[in-house]
């Protein structure tokens, strides 16, 4: 009996690097039906660059952020369909900074074995000892489904411990992507969206942006959706671009639940705008300098390590696949 049960499961012989992978981790939907509301902290006419002068900052700032691999993709068929598979795996974790010392904390893996088209294995696979995969599924027909449910997954671990991180006081916990919850918590949490595919302002702010200088921020605005929770938002400049980068360069957009109430939204940016310029790295160090911070670089450095050697588990996998094939 084969460990796939009624599936016959085989490897697609590319390496996933040459495959169709979206940049799902940093893309914030198409949101065609997003309105804006401008007048939150200023009126439209008084916009102009806000520095946070003396803020207030937390006691306890933390990073919270996730990493994804594809080991495999899969073919899968089914009596006289064929539908797309992949074996995945996915670490979330946190960085702590409290007076001035970071420490990391919380790493959690997950691996999968994700199908599309509404097929699933009954249990999960182990590939070699202590190393298994849980079944999950979509109805999804596209090639890449099986890695958008992967994402899902590291996802929602990034929100359960967003949330668990935030249920303490005078906590700022800084989660890298879109929020994707709304709760109020002791503590608060901004979505930080560190790769700008929208800008949501009408052409006539535009420029505003662009004027940024380090250390600066917009005003707060709403962004109200019927796909998702209202939010106060506002873009901050990070450091100053170098001579030839775009006038935008960077530039982050932050986010946080409509819950917590306009007068804490615009405390929550004033303290985001000082506090995240101090983390950004040299261009020499990092190539997504400034967006992609110190404690979020050397946390996803950590995660990518708990996962493991990506060659040798592809092997296993391989292995475990020519095996099934050969009958057992």
């Amino acid at each position: 009996m084969s460990i796939f049960g009624e599936l016959l499961v085989r490897l697609d012989p590319w390496q996933v690097d040459y495959g169709a992978e979206l940049q799902l981790d940093e893309a914030e939907g198409t949101g065609e039906d997003e309105g804006v509301v401008l007048d939150v902290e200023l009126t439209p006419e008084e916009w102009r660059p806000i520095s946070p002068g003396e803020a207030t900052f937390p006691a306890q700032l933390i990073f919270v952020d996730g990493v994804r691999r594809i080991e495999a993709r899969l073919i899968v068929r089914q009596q006289g369909r064929l539908c797309h598979g992949a074996f995945g795996s996915h670490a979330v974790g946190a960085v702590r900074v409290v007076e001035g010392a970071a420490s990391c904390s919380g790493a959690r893996v997950g691996r999968l074995i994700a199908i599309g088209s509404g097929e699933s294995v009954h249990a999960p696979i182990a590939v070699t000892h202590g190393l298994a995969y849980k079944p999950v599924s979509t109805f999804d027909t596209d090639p890449d489904a099986p890695l958008r449910v992967i994402q899902e997954n590291m996802r929602i671990d990034e929100e359960r411990l967003g949330k668990e991180l935030a249920d303490a006081e005078d906590t700022l916990v800084i989660a890298d992507g879109p929020l994707t919850f709304a709760e109020a918590s002791r503590g608060a949490v901004l979505g930080y969206i560190k790769r700008i595919f929208r800008l949501y302002l009408p052409r006539e702010h535009l420029d505003l942006l662009a004027r940024l200088k380090a250390g600066e921020r917009t005003p707060v605005f709403a962004l109200r959706s019927s796909r998702r929770f209202v939010r106060f938002s506002w873009f901050l400049r990070l450091a100053p671009p170098q001579l030839g980068d775009s006038e935008l360069a960077g530039i982050a957009r932050l986010e946080v639940s409509e819950e917590v109430g306009a007068d804490v939204a615009r405390r929550l940016a004033d303290a985001s705008t000082g506090l995240l310029p101090r983390f950004v790295p040299g261009r020499w160090r990092d190539p997504r300098s400034p967006q992609n911070l110190l404690p979020i670089g050397a946390l996803e450095a950590l995660l990518r390590r708990q996962l493991g050697d990506g060659r040798l588990i592809r092997r296993y996998i391989e292995t475990l696949i020519a095996r099934e094939a050969r009958g057992g």
